[in-house]
């Protein structure tokens, strides 16, 4: 009986000790640092507004980020104001940054309610842009969450500017 198990005992470490090596090669992905660039008004119509924001994604993997497509949010000192998804398919080189345009959605009568809000508090604003990039080659999703300011009379002129 222990003759019998011998073959299999010597292919099961064998295995252990392929899949070890597999693990080490890789590494899990590090989340790519995420800022907005710029915010600018896209389409306008009475039930759907789209903005445009570039995004600057900088990754900091010591390997080629292969971004296939993300889902994102934009709160603006608190309140979110737009989402989106989409497809990007990008190449991010490895500790290499690329500025991103990414469509956001938001409902006009949801920002005309915070739009009053926001501009009492004047100044610059607090925002927050979050979401989750998809990655080509069946990796596993890498979620990202980024802050900052902005100034609130910039980002009203372009809201407005339609």
């Amino acid at each position: 009986m222990y003759q019998l198990a011998r073959p299999y005992l010597f292919s099961a470490l064998l295995l252990l000790l392929v899949l070890s090596g597999c693990a080490q090669l890789t590494k899990p992905w590090a989340s790519p640092e995420v800022s907005m660039a710029g915010f600018r008004p896209g389409e306008f119509t009475p039930d759907r507004q789209t903005f445009i924001v570039s995004l600057k994604v900088k990754n900091p993997n010591d390997r080629t980020l292969p971004v296939k497509g993300a889902t994102y949010a934009l709160e603006v000192e608190g309140h979110e104001i737009a989402n989106g998804d989409g497809d990007l398919d990008r190449q991010i080189p490895a500790f290499g940054t690329e500025v991103v345009d990414v469509e956001v959605n938001t409902q006009l009568l949801d920002l005309v309610r915070k739009v009053p809000e926001l501009a009492l508090t004047g100044g610059k604003w607090d925002y927050r842009i979050s979401g989750i990039l998809k990655l080509a080659g069946g990796y596993l999703p890498v979620p990202f969450s980024y802050g900052g300011e902005v100034e609130a009379a910039d980002l009203m002129r372009l809201m407005m500017s339609r």
